[in-house]
């Protein structure tokens, strides 16, 4: 039987996921010698921390897009409709957040691209379905690439905006009367996370299948008993 904790749209939840983002943003603002150390740390580490931020921003251009367009499929209504604007709201800011960061380290920001290979999605239901499986993968990433960080500052940032993530899947989850949360979150590597949004991504990683869990073109695998959803890929254009 579902158990359906969001009655109330304005909840414990929407504050605590508010509050972890406000973290997110306050971790990642580096101090100029927070920078220093940073950028030191890229420079000599082979894997480096703006190598990781890029693939954050890669993920997070990919999810923004996705919430525009689900917000605009009219599709959604009521608390999913509230929901999915304040997450969306979000998303941007974990966007404009990286950005910053990234260029601030020297980099050049990944940018997002002009179309992505998104379901055909025709229901409230499948957009809410298809959406906790996108954010569980998410909080995944996030949590693979957090003890790879060298830099503390954007170790305590990646730790603040997996949580964010993680609480997105656990009110999507409630929403459609799944679990809200495993017991142990589980973290995936830059391959498997790339193996399966290659398909929406337009294409797939060279080599990265093999390590990844199965997944339809267009839809991840939610890793729960080997399930997967069949769907009909489409593209969206900005």
């Amino acid at each position: 039987m579902k158990t359906n904790f969001l009655k109330n749209p304005i909840s414990r939840r929407n504050f605590l996921i508010t509050s972890a983002v406000t973290a997110f943003t306050t971790a990642i603002t580096l101090s100029p010698a927070a920078l220093r150390t940073a950028m030191a740390t890229s420079r000599m580490e082979s894997s480096t921390d703006l190598d990781i931020l890029q693939y954050a921003l890669t993920l997070e251009h990919l999810e923004d897009a996705a919430y525009r367009f689900a917000i605009g499929s009219g599709l959604l209504s009521g608390t999913a409709l509230k929901y999915f604007q304040q997450f969306g709201a979000h998303e941007a800011t974990h966007v404009a957040t990286l950005t910053k960061v990234i260029t601030s380290l020297g980099g050049t920001p990944v940018a997002e691209q002009a179309k992505y290979n998104l379901p055909a999605l025709t229901s409230q239901q499948g957009i809410l379905t298809y959406f906790q499986v996108v954010e569980e993968l998410g909080a995944a990433a996030y949590l693979g690439q957090a003890p790879r960080l060298q830099s503390p500052d954007l170790l305590t940032a990646a730790v603040s905006i997996h949580n964010v993530e993680a609480q997105h899947a656990a009110v999507l989850s409630d929403l459609i009367g799944v679990s809200p949360a495993p017991v142990f979150g589980t973290p995936k590597t830059m391959e498997q996370v790339l193996a399966v949004v290659g398909p929406i991504l337009g294409a797939a990683p060279a080599g990265a299948a093999a390590s990844a869990p199965a997944a339809a073109p267009g839809m991840p695998n939610t890793g729960r008993g080997g399930s997967s959803y069949t769907v009909h890929a489409r593209n969206i254009t900005d």
